[in-house]
């Protein structure tokens, strides 16, 4: 692909670095962000890269959106990022509404909206997907991840957001003691996506990525929820 535009919306962690790669590859880059501290994140890159600016707007209004260069041979395209769902999905709908010919990609948080947003013609990808692609490919592969490998066909993937009555609202991951066989692998909240750390403290809102065998399911739930 020659050099493209790309609009990047919202996101911390994962936008920084989906915009640092997409300018190592020479494209031009506008991240869009209604955040101060996120635009000023992302243009730190900008020590290093020259086709990097940042807009301080409202990703959803459509005078703004309307205002954007969208020329479909420019346009490589549109990522939206944001930890909420209704956010990315608002301006993903606006964009191709606007804009039919432009790639449009979202980042779905929740798999249990994934349909809305592919129902309306909107490139999705998942971070649970993403997990489960990667389990698949090492497994079927033979590559480094022992410790799953033999347990392939009991393998459960469990996603629990925390409520703040939750036995592990406000605690460390370090003082949960999982059960033997789970493992805490990601930790989603809105400003970012984590791998969580030992003294990594778990917030109310928070959603906890569990790998897990499946016999240890109810185990892990009473665990995260009663303690």
């Amino acid at each position: 692909m020659k050099n493209k535009i790309f609009y990047i919306i919202e996101g911390e962690n994962i936008a920084y670095s989906i915009v640092r790669n997409l300018l190592h590859q020479g494209h031009n880059v506008y991240y869009i962000s209604s955040n101060q501290s996120n635009i000023n994140m992302i243009l730190s890159l900008k020590a290093y890269y020259s086709n990097l600016d940042g807009i301080l707007h409202d990703p959803t209004e459509i005078s703004f959106l309307e205002s954007l260069d969208m020329a479909p041979n420019r346009v490589g395209g549109v990522i939206s990022l944001s930890g909420d769902d209704a956010l990315n999905f608002v301006v993903s709908w606006l964009i191709k509404s606007l804009y039919e010919d432009i790639r449009v990609i979202s980042l779905v948080n929740y798999p249990e909206n994934e349909k809305l947003f592919l129902t309306n013609h909107i490139e999705t990808v998942s971070v649970t997907n993403w997990i489960e692609k990667l389990i698949e490919a090492s497994i079927e592969y033979q590559t480094n991840l022992s410790f799953f490998n033999p347990y392939a066909d009991k393998l459960a993937i469990i996603e629990v957001k925390i409520k703040k009555q939750d036995y592990a609202a406000n605690k460390k991951l370090k003082d949960l003691h999982m059960p033997e066989n789970s493992i805490v692998s990601m930790l989603i909240r809105e400003d970012g996506i984590f791998v969580p750390q030992g003294n990594t403290e778990i917030l109310p809102g928070d959603k906890l990525v569990i790998f897990s065998l499946k016999d240890k399911v109810p185990e892990v739930k009473l665990k995260i929820l009663k303690g």
